[in-house]
């Protein structure tokens, strides 16, 4: 069994292949990527008999089509989705490859690859090509699936996330991030799609002190997300769907809001002198400047390093529903390394594929592919735990509220 791993030498995919490698499920894992060297250093640390690499840039069709076809299943984990997704998946139907994931996080590019043209020449090949299979969308999801089979109803998913300047992920994530903070988002209330502008609701939560610390209550914001698409699959008579974050230290969230005021977070291009430039991309480069800088340690904006349990990277599930009759709640929260949270879902869903568990057909999200949510969930955290990556988790319901 082959699997191809777009971008499997990234942050967040050297995560998916640390998953592939403790399964020893593949027989051949071929990681591509746009920078050889990169990926060449990255493999040889592996020292791994059954990983191989090669150079492969995903805007090149004709390339990408090539190795698709030779590949039982297609890992895609280059971002950011927004700019790259289109592509890969048009070179996927163009290929023989049945079999597709990843962990696709931005929200208008669901839109623009699940249509009805690709959906019934998908269905019509058997091709399994899942959507968003990382740790929100993708984990998250299934969390809350879990926790709402304790149910009779789901009314209501709430999913409060937190993200640390020091452990973003890299510029992509970052890049991710602020373009869904910035400009009119689209929520789910009373069981439609709204609109609401970016960063303008200030809420404040009390995050789990029992995974997170004493923090007390800290700013959240909306984050225009997924997963107002992806959870109605699952509970398609849903009210209320709210996708809350805060960026810590409290500061850095501050900084972030501020930045976005002035124009910071945008990406349509403005006239500097005799150039046009993003202002995003501007504000990327910086902190990746920062982040790489020997003479600085920590995080973009707030100086000082702090050790790994000290940070704050995390989320909390809450389904409200109803059990006999009456009022119910789950909470699922856990505090884990963003890249695990990322990358390990896909693996595992890699995984399901190559083993023929994924049974539906056409283009999918995770809600639709997993049918047993809490082993899914029960392997996640298993696995994290046996790779020793520091893991806090804490679930409970109550009936009868």
């Amino acid at each position: 069994m082959r699997v191809l791993v777009l971008g499997g030498a990234g942050q967040q995919g050297s995560y998916s292949i640390e998953k592939m490698i403790a399964d020893d499920f593949f027989d051949e894992m071929i990681l591509a990527d746009y920078d050889k060297a990169k990926v060449d250093a990255y493999a040889k640390g592996l020292n791994h008999p059954k990983i191989s690499t090669m150079q492969l840039d995903v805007m090149d069709k004709d390339a990408l089509v090539a190795e698709m076809n030779k590949a039982d299943i297609v890992a895609n984990c280059t971002g950011p989705y927004y700019r790259l997704l289109e592509p890969v998946i048009d070179a996927l139907m163009a290929s023989t490859c049945k079999n597709y994931i990843d962990f696709c996080d931005d929200i208008e590019v669901f839109h623009k690859v699940i249509t009805e043209e690709n959906q019934s020449i998908a269905k019509e090949r058997g091709m399994r090509v899942i959507i968003g299979m990382g740790g929100s969308p993708g984990f998250n999801s299934i969390l809350a699936m879990s926790g709402g089979s304790l149910m009779d109803e789901v009314e209501t998913i709430n999913m409060y996330a937190m993200m640390d300047e020091l452990d973003g992920g890299g510029t992509a994530v970052w890049d991710h991030m602020f373009e869904n903070f910035e400009g009119t988002l689209e929520v789910y209330k009373d069981g439609k799609i709204e609109t609401e502008q970016g960063l303008s609701v200030k809420e404040y939560h009390d995050f789990d002190p029992e995974i997170f610390g004493d923090l007390g209550e800290i700013p959240v914001y909306t984050l225009g997300h997924p997963e107002i698409f992806t959870l109605p699959k699952a509970y398609p008579d849903l009210k209320d769907i709210n996708i809350k974050v805060s960026l810590y230290p409290v500061k850095f969230m501050e900084m972030i809001v501020d930045l976005n005021h002035i124009g910071m977070l945008s990406n349509e291009p403005i006239q500097v002198g005799d150039v046009k430039v993003s202002p995003r991309a501007v504000l990327l480069q910086l902190m990746e400047n920062f982040e790489k800088d020997p003479n600085t340690s920590g995080g973009f904006f707030v100086p000082g390093d702090r050790p790994v349990e000290e940070q704050q990277v995390g989320s909390t599930m809450e389904v409200h529903g109803k059990k006999n009759g009456k009022k119910a709640l789950y909470s699922g929260s856990y505090e884990l390394n963003m890249g695990v949270n990322t990358g390990y879902p896909l693996a595992i869903g890699a995984r399901l594929l190559a083993e023929g568990k994924i049974k539906p057909t056409g283009f999918m999200v995770p809600e639709e592919a997993i049918t047993e949510p809490a082993e899914f969930v029960e392997e996640f955290f298993a696995s994290a735990e046996k790779a020793n990556h520091p893991l806090k988790k804490n679930e409970y319901i109550i009936y009868d509220i």
